[in-house]
């Protein structure tokens, strides 16, 4: 059981995320012991070389999907989730990213076209790609009593008050942990390795893949657990909540972040080197919150996109290859 301490720096970065303008986030909807050492690596990328281009496969989609019904002050809510499955038969079941958007708690949808963007990529690695739509602030979410703890404990640890943005926050860490269960219990008809899982968020989303990943663990609450989590400029609310043998991570986060504080990242990657997890910090100088202030298909190290760059991150954890971990400051 992780320790409960208060972190200092959570207290800014919640609030951010509690206080942020709909505005900010309307552009996007929003180790292994074997691992070798992290450096630190200074990068002015260079053009991305032209390459002859190849078939792009096509992937299955199956869109629409209900995995459960959420509950709301105006009665049940069906919530859908899309899994984009790379066009091949399904042999054996499949390592699966689950993605989850931004947009303050407030905004965003599953169906973007920069989760399409991640889903792309993720196929053509083999791999299943699963977009969730969660419980927003507008639909007055109601959350069950251990997602109501969940709620309590970050507020009375971190400061806040309890109301409508703290009960959305509650309730797309609850929809996300229930997706998760579903994907568990229909394994084999989604063709889906929930042993060999990647947790994606961006913004708001990463957030709470992040609160899923690592916060959760006081609480009892049952989950499969990721090999890999992939955070796009958010921030783990408690930093305290990362322990020992917990799963790494990639932070992407721009230093000029107007809605996470890029010292979010600096705090987490801080706690990760305390507690022996292994991590990757990509840090874009400069840079603002969102895909459009990153763009991670054009956005480079060394002729190698961040998207690419990602895919590789993912990859190797979920097929038991040797993964980068690295720090590295882009100047864009």
């Amino acid at each position: 059981m992780k320790t409960m301490q208060k972190a200092s720096s959570a207290l800014a970065n919640f609030s951010k995320i509690i206080a942020v303008s709909l505005t900010a986030f309307s552009l996007t909807g929003c180790g292994g012991e074997d691992a070798p050492a992290l450096v630190n690596i200074a990068v002015t990328p260079t053009p991305t070389p032209t390459k002859t281009p190849s078939p792009t496969p096509v992937p299955t989609l199956l869109a629409d999907i209900e995995y459960t019904s959420a509950a709301t002050s105006i009665g049940a809510m069906p919530l859908l989730l899309d899994i984009y499955q790379p066009d091949t038969a399904c042999a054996a079941n499949r390592p699966t990213v689950v993605f989850v958007h931004g947009g303050s708690f407030i905004t965003g949808n599953k169906d973007t076209a920069n989760s399409r963007l991640l889903a792309e990529a993720i196929n053509a690695r083999g791999f299943n790609f699963v977009s969730i739509q969660y419980r927003l602030q507008g639909d007055a979410p109601i959350l069950s009593a251990p997602f109501v703890a969940v709620r309590d404990d970050l507020i009375a640890a971190i400061g806040g008050q309890q109301g409508p943005r703290s009960n959305a926050i509650g309730a797309a860490f609850e929809d996300t942990v229930t997706a998760l269960n579903f994907l568990q219990t229909n394994a084999d008809t989604y063709c889906a390795d929930m042993s060999r899982l990647a947790l994606w968020g961006s913004s708001a989303g990463s957030t709470t893949v992040m609160q899923v990943a690592y916060g959760l663990d006081q609480f009892g609450i049952t989950r499969p657990e990721p090999s890999v989590v992939m955070n796009y400029w958010g921030d783990l609310l408690r930093d305290s909540d990362l322990g020992a043998g917990e799963a790494p991570f990639f932070t992407l986060h721009g230093t000029a972040d107007s809605v996470v504080d890029y010292q979010a990242a600096l705090d987490l990657t801080a706690q990760a080197d305390a507690v022996s997890v292994q991590h990757s910090l990509y840090s874009v100088i400069g840079a603002d919150h969102s895909f459009e202030a990153i763009n991670i298909e054009t956005v480079n190290v060394g002729g190698t996109s961040l998207l690419e760059l990602s895919s590789d991150f993912v990859e190797a954890h979920l097929t038991g290859t040797a993964p980068l971990y690295t720090t590295v400051d882009i100047t864009p």
